[in-house]
């Protein structure tokens, strides 16, 4: 895989928080899993980039030299095979921390790839422990980040050993616009969705020729649409009883009003 961080351009050169109007000395995360509130802590170095195309910023083995925040955009974390296939384990969507893994400082056991036109703060994975050894709340929103990620790890790894191939991608589908629609990232109903049909097959288990038959199916049943990198929606509760589809596992480890 060609890609690299040297793909990232530079929208912004590293600058202190204060200079960007962030005036709360707490952690005003909220009850939400949005990781783009860290630009809010002051004390903490920052530097906004700009993806302009595939890029991998980490690579399973290594130790994550920065703390990504995806702001706009997605991203994918995967496991590389070594007969050149992967398996997509999760995808990163805004307010996403992108290598959670940095604070712990040890090699990761996947990778992590960003995709085009997408916009990551970076920050210094060692200030940021630092400000955890002084903040419960910030320990109990990693805490609570961790616990979010392993539910829908394991409603991924339901999909693939019991859903069917028309279940699991209406199933991801309303996943998407349930995280999304929580962080107010739809507009108009539509969902920006930059991923091409490979990225749900080595998300979901199935072969590309499958997935664009099933999301065919799926749009002859006018269930969904998806042309240009748009969904859109068309029956939601359709949709619903067709993936069973049951959203509280996505408030797991969210944090109390």
């Amino acid at each position: 895989m060609a890609e690299s961080s040297s793909a990232i351009g530079v929208a912004e050169s590293r600058t202190e928080l204060s200079n960007r109007s962030r005036a709360s000395q707490g952690f005003p995360f909220g009850t939400t899993l949005d990781w783009r509130r860290l630009t809010q802590i002051q004390g903490l170095s920052l530097r906004q980039s700009v993806i302009n195309k595939p890029t991998t910023v980490l690579r399973q083995g290594q130790i994550a030299s920065s703390f990504f925040v995806l702001v706009d955009g997605w991203g994918v974390k995967y496991k590389q095979l070594g007969n050149g296939r992967r398996q997509i384990l999760s995808f990163l969507l805004p307010g996403d921390p992108a290598t959670l893994g940095a604070l712990s400082q040890q090699p990761m056991a996947h990778s992590v790839q960003l995709l085009p036109d997408s916009v990551v703060d970076e920050f210094d994975p060692d200030a940021i422990n630092r400000k955890v050894q002084d903040s419960e709340d910030l320990q109990a929103f990693i805490s609570a980040t961790y616990d979010n990620e392993l539910a829908r790890a394991d409603e991924l790894l339901t999909s693939l050993g019991r859903r069917s191939a028309k279940e699991r991608i209406a199933h991801l589908m309303l996943e998407f616009d349930a995280r999304l629609s929580s962080r107010g990232a739809i507009v108009d109903g539509y969902i920006v969705m930059p991923l091409r049909q490979r990225h749900l097959a080595d998300a979901l288990g199935l072969t590309t020729i499958h997935v664009n038959r099933t999301l065919r199916a799926l749009r002859d049943e006018n269930l969904i649409d998806v042309r240009g990198g748009v969904l859109r929606i068309l029956h939601r509760d359709r949709l619903v009883a067709l993936a069973n589809f049951e959203d509280s596992y996505l408030s797991v480890g969210t944090l109390p009003a």
